[in-house]
């Protein structure tokens, strides 16, 4: 299944790009996501601490399931001020 991945701030810098679109297993979670998305990208393994995850909009958790054409956005903790 395809989706639609973005990337913020320091996890764009990593990466090297905005948006990527990815093909990835039915039924993958965002871990799965990530774990693949790290091996492609090592610098985002080195941010793995530092990451904060949406799917559709909304934040995630990594055991949240994706399903075809899904959004996920990918990106620092937000900080106050």
């Amino acid at each position: 299944m395809k989706i639609k991945v973005k990337f913020f701030s320091s996890h764009r810098d990593a990466v090297g790009e905005k948006e990527i679109e990815v093909e990835i297993k039915e039924n993958s979670s965002l871990n799965d996501l990530l774990e693949m998305l790290s091996e492609k990208y090592p610098k985002l393994k080195e941010l793995k601490d530092y990451t904060v995850l949406s799917l559709n909009h909304r934040y995630a958790d990594g055991n949240s399931r994706m399903k075809e054409g899904d959004e996920v956005a990918i990106f620092p903790p937000l900080e106050g001020g």
